[in-house]
């Protein structure tokens, strides 16, 4: 009734000594709760949102930048959080995720008078995903401009000024985009990466062997194929995640082992409506000769394994 399961996770959570995760129906519904529990929560706890892709299974085009900072600063702090509360919507569950290793091996750490290779940490960047632009405005970009180096790291509500001496990083600030006027000094930063799939050459060597060997015909008439070998992040492009790893992870993957589940008795049948929606899809945009895409198994976790896991938690 009303917001009574926001203000029963709430309870709930501030009772346990482990991380409480709450299973919304749709993504409309997770940002309702998250709006209720931050009411009800206050600053007691800590209180993540792992947003969904918003866009529909197998489109040519991907999220927005906003979406994926958000996603990958959960990520990132999901292994290590001790307690609070993470809402993430059901159907979501199973979408397939990096490596856990992935974030934290591909994040970039920069402190105040650190020595720091600046063409190199440049070029880390372009590994990382990011897009040099002239001036930052959005997540994943970044700028130069003589001994000033602007970035707009994933995770951050702010984008970053670098101020290099030599090869010494000499302030780190944040800046408003609009104004572009510096803030207050940093001791210390991380810079997560740009996607959710890596775009350096090694990773871009093994995604055009995988694809090869899963698809016939021509890999240059794909323009998947085409634009991934150019190191272009091609719209869409987390399908094919599965196409750049050895293997892949679940959303559990990255929960502590101690995590509890708060979900509705509708759980199943939620996740099996979304299989569901994702084979009518896949159906439907399977017939693209030049872009040949992944079966939903590939592609997507199936229902059996991810309730699988959500029994083996406490719920």
């Amino acid at each position: 009734v009303g917001a009574s399961m926001a203000l029963a996770s709430v309870e709930l959570a501030t009772t346990l000594d482990a991380p409480l995760v709450l299973l919304a129906s749709d993504p409309r519904h997770a940002d309702q709760l998250e709006a209720e529990i931050r009411w009800f929560a206050g600053d007691s706890l800590a209180v993540m949102h792992f947003v969904e892709w918003e866009t529909l299974p197998y489109d040519s085009f991907s999220p927005h930048q906003d979406i994926i900072s958000a996603r990958l600063q959960v990520l990132s702090l999901l292994p290590s959080l001790a307690r609070g509360i993470v809402i993430v919507s059901g159907p979501s569950l199973l979408q397939r995720l990096p490596p856990v290793e992935y974030v934290s091996a591909r994040t970039l750490q920069l402190h105040q008078d650190q020595a720091l290779d600046r063409r190199a940490f440049i070029d880390s960047l372009a590994a990382a995903g990011y897009l040099r632009v002239p001036q930052v405005d959005e997540h994943g970009e970044y700028a130069v401009r003589g001994s000033l180096l602007d970035v707009f790291p994933m995770g951050s509500d702010q984008p970053l000024r670098i101020d290099f001496f030599d090869d010494d990083v000499e302030s780190l600030r944040f800046f408003d985009p609009e104004s572009q006027l510096s803030g207050d000094k940093v001791s210390s930063v991380s810079i997560l990466p740009a996607r959710e799939i890596p775009l350096d050459q090694p990773d871009i060597q093994a995604f055009r062997q995988r694809y090869r060997e899963r698809f016939e015909g021509r890999p240059s008439a794909s323009r998947v194929y085409r634009e991934v070998s150019d190191g272009i992040a091609h719209g869409g492009i987390e399908y094919y995640l599965p196409l750049f790893y050895l293997s892949t992870a679940s959303f559990f993957d990255y929960l502590p082992a101690s995590a509890v589940i708060f979900a509705g008795d509708d759980l199943e049948e939620l996740i099996e409506q979304s299989w569901a929606e994702i084979g009518e899809r896949y159906e439907l945009c399977s017939l693209d000769a030049e872009r040949p895409i992944l079966t939903p198994a590939e592609s997507f976790h199936q229902p059996a394994d991810i309730l699988e896991q959500v029994g083996s938690l406490r719920r």
